[in-house]
């Protein structure tokens, strides 16, 4: 059914309260319309949804082993038989990087096993119609994916590095394709990053792989840093930085590496500044950071950019050109009933919802802020969680029962969701669903932590197959 309003261009899942019939729905927002599916029983009180990190589609858990893969693009659904998650079992399943396969390693053996979501890729089934994944035997210790390529890097357990690739729409292979490997580096033993610091020397990541898959860079202890090319793995070694790294990483103010933007780009964040290097042009490109903790930053534009952004207000947006201040107006906004900030796909706009600093804590204390190269926005009153925010500035988000922090099946209360609502680029706000039957608390993965609704916005630039209904 449609929604009635605005349409975002953005998905959302949830699923719905048992009911009399013993069966749930999941419910899909798309893009302005509504529609759902049933394919929930009654076994779980809390059912094992998750949208992908593309938005296009969900990955269900229905027991311990089996799970389907329901692509909201062409409607395929693809039975999975997946590891365990009970104690002892063999860890999560992971989206990559760009969304477009699964994996995860197997207990038994060590394997790294691969599901490309792909349309038109070839799949082996078993008997019962369950796809067969792609096997590794080599193995994975961590496993990173490239942003705009269908390539991973992975760290093997003998302490070697291998670049894989693995078929895609454009090129439907059911292959896991090793290309390249190199066992000369020191590799971290888990591929951590911090998306979210509370000082800007505590937001990095250990392994930046660029979105091709062509280029990482890897930390390789003791502050320094390795470098592994795709395409020259018998160079891969020591990277020297720049005199103006160099001497902050060797300086006690601490420096972390947060993206690699492509071949040449990387991205670095020190106490105070925002550093873009351009290896092949010899050019360090230094930003004062004006911004309050906490910091987020997040890829963007496929992996093309970065966005760096403060709780209150201030926003940067680095790509492989320029480095671009698209705010430094500021807000109040305690900490206290903050949510995740969303971000749209090319990284122009952002919206995060807090507490008003001016009021007490109570249910009609939440503000909305929105942050774009147009300044800074508050929209007050309305206790709203946004879910995502598309290229055009408008808001998805829900509002919920209260800020008071009380817990209802493992879920603090002031994320019950009450409506479905758009809040357009122009400031409008509008209510599109009431949400009715209620939103019932899901976990998306092994040991998550519990949410109601889930959303991403989806990238406009990309290829469709138009959506299921």
């Amino acid at each position: 059914m449609g929604c009635g309003a605005e349409p975002v261009t953005a998905r959302a899942v949830w699923v719905d309260g048992l009911g009399a019939d013993g069966v749930r729905s999941i419910h899909v927002y798309d893009r302005g319309h509504r529609y759902d599916f049933d394919v929930l029983g009654e076994t779980d009180p809390h059912e094992r949804v998750r949208l992908g990190p593309s938005g296009r589609g969900v990955l269900v858990r229905a027991d311990v082993r089996a799970g389907a893969w329901f692509d909201l693009d062409d409607g395929r659904r693809l039975p999975l038989v997946l590891p365990p998650t009970t104690p002892g079992g063999d860890g999560p399943v992971n989206f990559t990087a760009r969304g477009d396969a699964l994996w995860w390693r197997e207990q038994a053996d060590g394997s790294l096993n691969l599901v490309p979501l792909a349309p038109g890729v070839p799949l082996q089934r078993r008997d019962d119609g369950s796809v067969i994944p792609v096997v590794e035997p080599a193995g994975a210790v961590w496993v990173v994916g490239s942003l705009d390529a269908p390539r991973l890097l992975v760290k093997h357990p003998d302490g070697s590095a291998s670049y894989f690739r693995h078929g895609d729409a454009d090129d439907p292979s059911a292959a896991l394709v090793r290309e390249a490997t190199t066992d000369a580096l020191w590799l971290p033993d888990e591929a951590l990053e911090a998306r979210q610091c509370a000082q800007a020397t505590g937001c990095f990541t250990l392994v930046g792989v660029e979105p091709a898959g062509e280029l990482a860079i890897i930390y390789a202890g003791g502050g320094g840093w390795s470098i592994f090319d795709r395409r020259a793995p018998h160079q891969a070694g020591q990277l020297e930085l720049p005199d103006q790294l160099a001497a902050a990483a060797a300086g006690g103010g601490g420096l972390g590496l947060l993206h690699v933007i492509d071949r040449s780009v990387s991205v670095w964040l020190g106490a105070g500044q925002l550093v873009r290097w351009d290896r092949a042009a010899g050019i360090v490109e230094a930003t004062p950071v004006f911004a309050k903790p906490p910091l987020v930053w997040a890829p963007v534009d496929r992996g093309r950019a970065l966005v760096l952004l403060s709780l209150s207000g201030s926003m940067y947006r680095v790509d492989a050109e320029r480095t671009t201040v698209l705010n430094l107006q500021t807000t109040d906004c305690s900490e206290e009933g903050a949510s995740a900030p969303v971000i749209s796909p090319r990284g122009d706009w952002a919206s995060w919802s807090c507490h008003d600093s001016t009021t007490e804590l109570t249910a009609t204390s939440g503000v909305v802020v929105r942050a774009s190269v147009n300044g800074l926005e508050r929209y007050v009153g309305v206790p709203l969680l946004p879910l995502a925010i598309d290229d055009e500035g408008d808001l998805l988000g829900y509002s919920v029962a209260s800020l008071i922090m009380d817990e209802v099946d493992g879920v603090a209360s002031f994320g019950r969701p009450r409506s479905l609502f758009v809040l357009t680029g122009e400031g409008v706000l509008t209510r599109i669903d009431e949400l009715e039957p209620a939103p019932a608390p899901i976990v998306s993965g092994a040991g998550d932590i519990a949410t109601y609704i889930q959303g991403a916005a989806l990238d406009a630039s990309l290829r469709t197959h138009g959506s299921v209904r």
